[in-house]
């Protein structure tokens, strides 16, 4: 009987040991998958090295999660693998809800008190068909320089046949905090409109024509910007028809702990800049080959001053449709500073000249 009582108690004793062993196992390799694809899409994407930063900037230990639960593997090392769940599961929140545990104001934006513009993520979450919320393209939009012989009645704007850029801002709001100010001044024009400015004026004194609208179209809904900047771009293409480069300026934004981008160009810190290409419209192939040519110009000028790879949105459009020449250029993030950012938009104004002149 003592025997029997032995082996039974051994044997649900191994089945337990075996089930949570399994468990472990299971959970081990969801988490690698999951790693893994995220890697395998920010590689495709062009943000693997934004998604890396902010990794190794947490000081997140891959090898632990490999590490785990794998034949002498000490107890002291125990911690090292607590922390990198609390680490993992971190990133997970902030990656699948936008909390950032962190920054405890993340906790109550989507319960308490969200913004009016509401959480930038929960359009991804809601409408991933759409994730801009820019509706369908009602109509083509073909922009033709009228001949001498044309019918078509003279363009009234003063100096449209000399215009070669056109600027706006889809989120007029963004700003920048490195200096200490806010992230967004919601219904106002924020800074990423001044260096809008500052870009089309370092444009006119390298001799290229440029104008920059300073209509605002995310006062009353952050995340429907897009269906009102579309309206916008439209007429410039409209109104400028030598137009050749239609420039959509953003800063970017990014999650705590990640640093600023920044290089120095003639002795000065200056903010890098993101091209950002929508694949949903007919043209993305040849704004891409622009953005390609641009920033093999800036390579040559001003190495570093473009991120390496362009970031491709295969779900989005940014009106990117209604020109050969329409770019989404980001100009650093929220953490550099105005002056960094106007200093990139004069770098990048020498290379649009460069690209025109040549």
């Amino acid at each position: 009987m003592l025997r029997e009582d032995f082996y039974h108690r051994q044997k649900k004793h191994f089945r337990i040991w075996r089930f949570r062993e399994w468990a472990r196992g299971f959970l081990l390799g969801l988490v690698s998958i999951l790693i893994i694809l995220g890697l395998a899409y920010a590689l495709k994407s062009g943000s693997s090295r934004e998604l890396i930063g902010f990794l190794a900037q947490q000081s997140f230990p891959f090898e632990a999660i490999l590490l785990e639960g794998a034949p002498g593997y000490s107890q002291p090392e125990r911690a090292r693998v607590e922390l990198t769940r609390n680490q993992g599961a971190a990133v997970s929140m902030f990656l699948l809800t936008g909390v950032n545990i962190a920054d405890p104001r993340t906790f109550f934006l989507g319960y308490f008190s969200p913004p009016p513009q509401g959480p930038v993520w929960l359009g991804w979450a809601y409408n991933p068909d759409d994730p801009e919320f820019e509706g369908p393209i009602l109509e083509p939009i073909e922009p033709q320089i009228p001949s001498e012989n044309s019918d078509q009645p003279p363009v009234l704007i003063p100096g449209a046949k000399e215009i070669l850029v056109g600027i706006y801002n889809t989120h007029n709001s963004e700003s920048y905090s490195g200096d200490g100010g806010a992230e967004h001044e919601f219904g106002e024009n924020g800074d990423v409109v001044s260096v809008g400015e500052t870009l089309k004026k370092a444009l006119v004194r390298n001799g290229i024509g440029a104008v920059n609208s300073l209509q605002i179209h995310d006062a009353v809904e952050f995340m429907k910007a897009y269906s009102k900047s579309v309206t916008t771009a439209t007429q410039m293409t409209k109104d400028y028809p030598s137009m050749k480069v239609l420039i959509d300026l953003h800063r970017d934004g990014l999650p705590a702990g990640v640093p600023k981008r920044t290089i120095m160009v003639k002795g000065q810190l200056v903010s890098r800049v993101l091209v950002v290409i929508g694949k949903m419209n007919p043209n993305w192939q040849k704004n891409e080959a622009l953005a390609k040519e641009l920033m093999a110009l800036g390579e040559k000028k001003y190495p570093g001053l473009f991120m390496p790879n362009i970031s491709y949105a295969a779900d989005a459009r940014y009106n990117q449709h209604l020109s050969n020449g329409a770019l989404l250029l980001e100009f650093g993030t929220q953490l550099n500073t105005l002056g960094e950012s106007n200093r990139a938009a004069e770098a990048v104004a020498e290379i649009l000249a460069d690209y025109f002149k040549k």
